[in-house]
């Protein structure tokens, strides 16, 4: 892709980590959103990638109030 594209965003409702006992190299991330679930595979290499990131861009983030 040459060109950048605007992508839709959703706020997710909520996600779930499934793992899948014939495959045990990958687990499936299920996030849903209010236009419903997507699903992606990933390894452990990049569970722990973006768990790293998303505590690192968590920590950037103000405290929510109470």
């Amino acid at each position: 892709m040459s060109e950048e594209q605007e992508l839709p965003a959703f706020p997710i409702r909520a996600y779930q980590l499934i793992p899948d006992p014939n495959r045990p190299t990958v687990v499936a991330l299920a996030i849903e959103t209010e236009q419903g679930h997507s699903l992606f595979l990933a390894t452990r290499e990049i569970l722990e990638d973006l768990g790293k990131d998303l505590l690192e861009r968590a920590a950037k983030m103000p405290a929510r109030k109470p």
